[in-house]
């Protein structure tokens, strides 16, 4: 026997796991969509031709990363407020991570507008590429990456907490939970590979795949059916004869 429990999410629940269900979306847009079509890696070249041609995609790509960002806010306060009465301390802690790489992802935005710019100086219309601001193109785009890596930092280690409390407390499915850590867990190994060995990136790369099923995952639990422990089960009352 189980006690009754109502299973149906809160708004405040709903409002964020569509945030962050919209993180991911600008995410995919910013970095695969606008710029992945762009930015040819290793050729400075092809890639300020390429921005330069089209300004409105690459610029498209900064308003996704601006938008992902105030989704990222939704989401840190959203799950703050959802979590404080089970575990304020780590509440707090996974929402200061959370907005902590925010911040230093929107720090790398900066190198984004200065990369659009440098495109445009690198192509003056009259069919020449200038070498020099070409490649200042492409190390702002190589600098935003390694900003964006060291925020995932961040990221990584707010999973770590997030699952943490979502395991404790059996807010979700256990699969669930522990797909969080381990989400925590690739972040954490993608963003130190990039920033300290490279050369381990494209072993780690495929665990992304993790973050793709379970991030999704916890956004739409958030929205059928928010966050509640397991009911707790009720020992049978005795009836005397």
């Amino acid at each position: 026997m189980h006690t009754t429990t109502d299973h149906r999410p809160s708004n405040l629940a709903r409002i964020t796991g569509l945030a962050y269900l919209g993180i991911v979306a600008t995410g995919i847009f910013a970095e695969f969509v606008a710029r992945g079509s762009l930015v040819v890696d290793d050729d400075p070249i092809a890639t300020a031709t390429n921005i330069a041609a089209a300004p409105g995609r690459f610029a498209a790509g900064i308003g996704a990363d601006v938008a992902m960002i105030a989704l990222d806010v939704t989401v840190a306060v959203g799950l703050y407020r959802l979590l404080r009465d089970v575990d304020r301390r780590l509440a707090l802690t996974a929402t200061v991570l959370r907005l902590v790489q925010g911040a230093v992802i929107a720090l790398g935005l900066v190198s984004l507008v200065s990369a659009l710019g440098s495109a445009r100086d690198a192509v003056p219309g009259d069919g020449t590429v200038l070498a020099g601001p070409a490649r200042a193109a492409l190390d702002a785009i190589e600098r935003h990456a390694l900003i964006y890596d060291a925020g995932l930092i961040a990221f990584g280690l707010c999973c770590l907490v997030l699952g943490r409390i979502l395991f404790e407390h059996r807010l979700v499915g256990r699969w669930l939970a522990v797909g969080m850590v381990a989400t925590g867990v690739v972040y954490l190994l993608g963003s130190f590979a990039a920033l300290f060995a490279p050369g381990l990136s494209a072993a780690i790369d495929p665990l992304y795949l993790i973050a793709i099923v379970v991030e999704p995952a916890f956004a739409i639990r958030l929205i059928v059916r928010g966050l509640a422990p397991a009911p707790t089960p009720v020992p049978p009352v005795a009836v005397a004869a």
